[in-house]
């Protein structure tokens, strides 16, 4: 599902949709939005350490999207490694970012 707002002049901003679990609650969000400000934008204080993808403290489930997450990097890949977190299943949430569509989380360790 991807959405459309207009913003002056005519403008429009895709909207991407989160929604965290347990909690089930979604929020719209604009296209590049970073997953942590994602998260706290459907009212879920998503955990986090460091801010730059080196903690691995907000490592987070993928339930469904992960398709329309950036791609890891090299120190994503290795911080999840770290943590025994599988990169097919798991992302950082402080350095990626839905790039469109929905993106299902389930919050917590």
């Amino acid at each position: 599902m991807i959405l459309s707002v207009r913003v002056g002049r005519g403008r429009s901003i895709n909207m991407a949709k989160i929604t965290i679990l347990p909690a089930n609650v979604s929020a719209e969000v604009p296209d590049g939005e970073n997953l942590i400000e994602a998260g706290e934008m459907a009212g879920v204080e998503m955990e986090a350490g460091c801010f730059n993808c080196s903690c691995g403290t907000c490592a987070t489930e993928v339930v469904s999207g992960m398709e329309n997450l950036t791609e890891p990097t090299p120190e994503e890949l290795e911080v999840l490694d770290q943590w025994n977190r599988d990169p097919e299943k798991f992302r950082l949430t402080c350095c990626n970012k839905i790039l469109k569509g929905e993106v299902v989380l389930r919050a917590g360790h």
